[in-house]
């Protein structure tokens, strides 16, 4: 059996959902809203406003205005998190970057040394090991690359086999990055996590939920009321109220506290605590952010 529905019109669209008994209000910035922002993806920020019965009715007195005011939050929110997340990923390349070339050399990302033991064997029957995985990630990371230092280096070293790790790390993906670090030797981990006050697994566990994020709002999913399917570990003895850490709160307290570190002047916070002021009907809980947060460290 073939799914042979043709698309519903923008105009069908509203009459859909008035048959649910959403409030459409103003029905030109219904149709506008509609032709440029795919109904499925709106969708998404019709749960909280819907009855909750199996049905797709929602709930009396609710209305159109109310989802693009969530869907304008979510946005703005991404936006946020990609700022920080800049700042944070920069600040990790840099140390990751620093240590490996002071330790192993220029070329410490392709020296089989730099790594642990488990990383230089196949973890699975007929599977590459993980380092060589990563030198072909490269390979393909510096093929794809543009940037002009990289036709200098080689127009310059022509005999030299690989980048220099300075280079290979800012070529990398953010997920190339976490992958190349889980790989390092513990001690090297530990001396690199140390500088932000971290242990080596939280660090390791963070690059990746950094990672998943950016991926997120690099390609504009929603992150408002996501479940993390990466959830990032919990440091030991944090003091940090984090009522659930597969929620974006605790992205949101992980952000500031590096921040914190990386930036002291940074008015991150400052931003999402503007955010917060300009949307108030947004429920936070949804978020995973606990009652009266802006009290709570190290929001304070």
């Amino acid at each position: 059996m073939k799914f042979t529905k043709p698309a519903l019109s923008f105009n069908q669209q509203i009459e859909l959902l008035e048959s649910r008994h959403l409030t459409i209000g103003d029905r030109e910035r219904a149709l506008r809203w509609l032709s440029r922002v795919n109904y499925y993806r709106l969708s998404a920020y019709f749960i909280p406003f819907k009855v909750g019965d199996g049905t797709e009715n929602f709930r009396t007195g609710s209305n159109l205005t109310e989802i693009i005011d969530l869907y304008k939050f979510d946005a703005r929110l991404r936006l946020l998190f990609i700022q920080a997340i800049e700042r944070i990923e920069i600040a990790f390349r840099t140390s990751i970057t620093y240590e490996l070339s002071h330790s192993y050399g220029c070329f410490a990302h392709t020296d089989q040394n730099t790594y642990s033991q488990w990383f230089l064997a196949p973890t699975r029957i007929g599977q590459p090991a993980p380092f060589v995985e990563l030198m072909q990630n490269l390979a393909k990371e510096e093929q794809k690359a543009k940037e002009l230092f990289v036709n200098a280096y080689r127009n310059k070293y022509t005999t030299e086999k690989h980048l220099p790790v300075w280079i290979a790390t800012e070529l990398m993906s953010f997920g190339t990055l976490s992958m190349m670090f889980r790989g390092l030797k513990s001690a090297t981990k530990t001396k690199i996590a140390s500088e932000y006050q971290l242990a080596e697994n939280p660090f390791q566990s963070w690059l990746h939920v950094f990672a998943t994020i950016r991926n997120f709002c690099a390609h504009h999913n929603r992150i408002w009321n996501r479940q993390l399917g990466v959830k990032p570990t919990i440091p030991h003895g944090w003091t940090y109220t984090i009522p659930s850490s597969d929620r974006i709160y605790a992205v949101a307290v992980m952000s500031q506290q590096l921040l914190r570190i990386i930036a002291p002047q940074c008015k991150w916070k400052n931003r999402l605590f503007d955010l917060f002021d300009l949307h108030p009907a947004v429920n936070i809980k949804s978020m995973g952010f606990p009652d009266k947060w802006r009290e709570l460290a190290p929001w304070t």
